[in-house]
């Protein structure tokens, strides 16, 4: 193999452990900012500052996923380094934290795992398909289906329902990631390749709030979740938003395989929710 296609896995490698791993530890020192200003002062200062690091880490991904596609010329594979990214994050969060994980936290990050990488890997290959559309249909879905999940979000944040708090908000994180990837696009289908002419759009805009938001879904998610459930639920969405909406916005034809696999990180999810939350809707039950 090429020397520089492997230095492009390299980098795409080490951009999935840098946005997982970076995640695990803004979720080890969250709840610095429950402290308030003292979080500014000893002995606080220095969670503040671990939570920054993880930040960072995050952030630096962004500058190793463009080098690993440019390297490797390769985009499917390195999107389908998210699996290797989840890994990472297990290990982190079980050895660093101290999360316990049981079978069925470890078969769904590892269904996860499997079906992110693979849709990664079959999205990146697929066609592009004739991206035409009406903006009320792409408002009134990517609204639909965030109002969906504010309405979960506001359920678990009220009764505490700890394993579909970390879900439900990582969801959250995923969708408006995703939704705003796929409003950077429909930015470039409407307006072109030029960037003035995009920035004349709305798309940009409520992409970059997204982005805002979704940092303070993922947090929020962190103070009552695990990090074993929100970040797989934030990958999750993040892979499944963009392929619904140019389901029902472009009209996209999904391949059997993309929705097999659409199928396997759904059960996933379903598996990482299942225990304790069925624990946690007992609970009031037994107690009225």
């Amino acid at each position: 193999m090429d020397l520089m296609v492997l230095l492009g896995f390299g980098a795409g490698m080490i951009g999935a452990l840098l946005l997982n791993v970076g995640k695990g530890v803004q979720k080890q020192k969250v709840r610095v900012f429950l402290q308030g200003r003292r979080m500014f002062a000893p002995p606080h200062r220095r969670d503040l500052g671990i939570w920054l690091i993880g930040l960072a880490m995050t952030g630096s991904a962004m500058f190793f996923f463009p080098v690993g596609v440019a390297l490797s010329n390769r985009p499917s594979v390195i999107s389908a380094m998210t699996g290797i990214g989840l890994i990472g994050l297990l290990v982190y969060a079980v050895a660093a934290i101290g999360e316990k994980i049981g079978r069925a936290d470890a078969l769904g990050v590892a269904l996860i795992v499997i079906g992110t990488s693979a849709l990664g890997y079959v999205g990146s290959s697929r066609e592009a398909v004739d991206r035409r559309f009406h903006d009320p249909t792409l408002w009134l879905v990517l609204g639909s289906i965030l109002l969906v999940l504010i309405a979960l979000c506001a359920g678990a944040w009220r009764r505490r329902w700890q394993r579909l708090h970390g879900i439900a908000f990582g969801a959250l994180a995923g969708l408006l990631i995703g939704g705003g990837i796929f409003l950077a696009h429909a930015a470039r289908v409407r307006a072109g390749i030029s960037f003035g002419d995009q920035l004349r759009t709305p798309y940009l805009y409520v992409a970059f709030v997204f982005a805002l938001a979704a940092t303070l879904a993922s947090q929020l998610g962190f103070l009552r979740g695990r990090a074993l459930e929100v970040v797989p639920a934030v990958n999750s969405a993040t892979m499944l938003v963009p392929l619904g909406l140019e389901i029902a916005v472009y009209g996209a034809r999904p391949d059997p395989l993309e929705l097999a696999l659409t199928g396997v990180i759904l059960i996933g999810v379903l598996l990482l929710s299942l225990g304790a939350a069925a624990a946690n809707f007992r609970a009031p039950a037994a107690s009225g």
